[in-house]
């Protein structure tokens, strides 16, 4: 049977609240994460809108963004590299979609997330060989929207101003439910027949109208509804205009109106001439929540628009030739493909990594001789060490980020167990303290505890994981960091912006407000560089920062792992295992040391700090890969690349 539009709209008041109340810790955790990062969202279809939803919202915390086609996305050049990745889509199944996260995949952008309206789906299950890129489906209450998309369509955005929402300090309230529209059809039916007659229809609108004028756009060319054209109201005075002074007696003219843009779009409707015909379809809400007013009103346009034309939106019937063109595969450039010689797709990729490039067609044969190269030095160095003890990060290395709070995997403790029975030394370099502790005592066989060694606070505390009385708290302030800390109390603003937690050597930060987080980070920087201290480092993660007393250093882990190899015979050679290994991270100077490996960002080092996970492969589905590498035996490990 085919599936009438109309009974899809009698069931977007029942979508909205289910949207009102759907859990999104997982989106927004992944959009904190990409607050300071560029956003490129991806979407097909009816998804485009929810797209370019997504580029408004982010672009309201700060940040440039851009909603794109998957055509527009595969050839978006190295802009991936440093960008925030969101991939929408309604059912997860199209060719397009699929290709568009495979190519994200390969590319490994800063952050990466899909978001799919549906259950089991095809996206879902491809997305799951993947740790590092999160995935977000839900199962509607409407389930599949028919031709056009409808209640996914809505739900999607309700489901992102609601995140985006966690994240602004003054954010809009989203309507307790959609009965704006009731009056508004009554309103069409009476104003809209006659529009919708003309060949062709032009749709102005203002910031928060954009979705609604693409929607439009969109479901009147899919489902063959009419001829619409759409521009900003400013954009429709650089010439747009003229077709109506050519054609404007077969053109009617539909404005979208916030009240951000009241004032514009009577004054440029005044201007227009008397025999143009023109309704508006204007909303009493702002922002965000005026965005969404619009565009669920605009679908009830749509639903008019068939009647009129005879054709039920939900099933207009699709032509042979169209299946074909939608089935047609979606090019993008390979990775791989450029080089003078050929390599290994693990190598290609890990020089990739090292060289900031996206194609390996964009360097040129004296880089990639030069990678190559310090590649093949640092592998065989590596394989040829024989190790004593794994030193790893903790959170991004040992723990994703949703498991920051239950500790590792067990999967990892597994492998850690594994190394730790064939007599190698584990250790941890973690900014935390007791946490961590906890964690491992929880989850590690109590008889290797004296074998693991935690360097609390970035080093500056390190006792093996048997000894109650580390980490010490007890230990006086370094002098550095409490000129640092009176600065802090004295400025007043940054208490409102940021949560401090003062430690003997270290200073930890974390976002209060993620909106104000970037101007958080600035004037602590601005403090520090301008006060009387010297040697005090600053160290970021996610959203947090570390304030370093002098001397303090995450390898200072490295000696004590050596001393107690050297103490029970073992190898002094130490594997050290993080992931933010680009300047500032916090791992960049402990992936100095010459045998270190990351499992995200990685140094413009050639010597150390190389990546050489599968493609697409982050965070501890990385360091899974390499723990596995290690075979060990009496106390040594040996690193063999798979």
């Amino acid at each position: 049977m085919r599936k009438l539009y109309e009974v899809e709209l009698l069931r977007l008041n029942e979508t909205y609240q289910w949207a009102r109340k759907a859990p999104i810790d997982k989106l927004c955790s992944f959009i904190a994460s990409s607050c300071d990062l560029p956003l490129i969202a991806v979407g097909s279809g009816g998804s485009l809108t929810v797209a370019q939803m997504a580029a408004l919202l982010h672009l309201r915390i700060g940040k440039i963004s851009k909603g794109v086609t998957p055509l527009e996305f595969v050839y978006s050049g190295k802009s991936v590299l440093d960008s925030s990745v969101l991939i929408l889509t309604s059912r997860g199944n199209n060719a397009d979609i699929l290709s568009a996260f495979r190519y994200a995949v390969d590319a490994e952008p800063r952050q990466l997330m899909a978001m799919c309206m549906k259950k089991r789906s095809h996206l879902s299950r491809f997305a799951q060989k993947f740790g590092y890129a999160r995935f977000l489906d839900f199962e509607l209450p409407t389930k599949e929207d028919g031709f056009l998309a409808t209640n996914s369509l809505l739900a999607s955005i309700t489901l992102l101003i609601r995140a985006y929402n966690s994240l602004v300090t003054e954010s809009d309230v989203l309507p307790d439910d959609l009965t704006s529209v009731v009056g508004f059809r009554d309103y069409l039916d009476e104003y809209v027949t006659p529009l919708l007659s003309k060949s062709s229809i032009i749709v102005l609108y203002g910031y928060w109208g954009l979705p609604a004028a693409i929607d439009i756009e969109s479901k009147f060319t899919e489902a063959a509804l009419g001829h619409i054209q759409i521009a900003d109201y400013r954009n429709f005075g650089h010439g747009r205009h003229h077709w109506l002074a050519k054609r404007g007696i077969d053109t009617g003219v539909i404005t979208l109106e916030t009240p951000e843009d009241t004032e514009i779009a009577r004054k440029t409707l005044d201007l227009l001439p008397n025999n143009i015909s023109s309704i508006k379809i204007d909303t009493q809400l702002s922002g965000p929540a005026g965005s969404l007013d619009l565009l669920v009103k605009t679908m009830y346009l749509v639903n008019l628009a068939g009647k009129a034309n005879g054709i039920n939106p939900g099933s207009p019937g699709v032509p042979k030739f169209g299946r074909s063109i939608y089935h047609l595969p979606l090019p993008y450039p390979s990775r791989f493909i450029g080089a003078t010689r050929k390599m290994p797709r693990l190598e290609s990729i890990a020089i990739l990594r090292k060289g900031k490039h996206l194609l390996l067609s964009d360097m040129d044969d004296r880089e990639v001789e030069y990678w190559h190269s310090a590649y093949r030095i640092f592998v065989r160095a590596l394989e040829k060490a024989c190790f004593g003890s794994v030193v790893l990060d903790y959170d991004g290395t040992l723990c994703d980020v949703d498991e920051r709070y239950i500790g590792p995997s067990e999967n990892i403790i597994s492998e850690l167990h594994r190394l730790l029975e064939n007599g190698l030394i584990i250790g941890v370099a973690t900014g935390r303290g007791s946490s961590v502790k906890n964690d491992l005592r929880r989850l590690i066989q109590r008889e290797y505890w004296g074998r693991v060694l935690i360097g609390y606070y970035s080093g500056s505390d390190i006792a093996p994981l048997n000894d109650d009385q580390h980490p010490d708290k007890t230990v006086p302030t370094h002098p550095a960091l409490e000129v640092i800390r009176n600065l802090i109390y004295d400025h007043g603003q940054l208490s409102l912006m940021a949560r401090f937690e003062y430690r003997p050597k270290q200073i930890t930060v974390e976002s209060r407000n993620l909106s104000l987080w970037m101007q958080t980070r600035a004037i602590l920087k601005d403090l520090i560089a301008t006060c009387d201290v010297r040697n005090v480092h600053i160290l970021e993660s996610d959203h947090s920062l570390d304030i370093i007393a002098p001397g303090v250093s995450k390898l200072n882990i490295v000696p004590f792992c050596q001393q107690v190899a050297r103490s029970i015979g073992d190898p002094e050679c130490v594997l050290c295992v993080g992931d933010k290994g680009e300047w500032p991270g916090n791992d960049y100077e402990f992936l100095t040391s010459p045998y270190s490996l990351s499992v995200g960002t990685v140094s413009s080092n050639a010597n150390t700090c190389w990546n050489l996970a599968g493609p697409g492969h982050r965070g501890t589905q990385a360091t899974m890969e390499y723990l596995k590498c290690i075979d060990s035996m009496g106390g040594i490990g040996h690193f063999r690349l798979r």
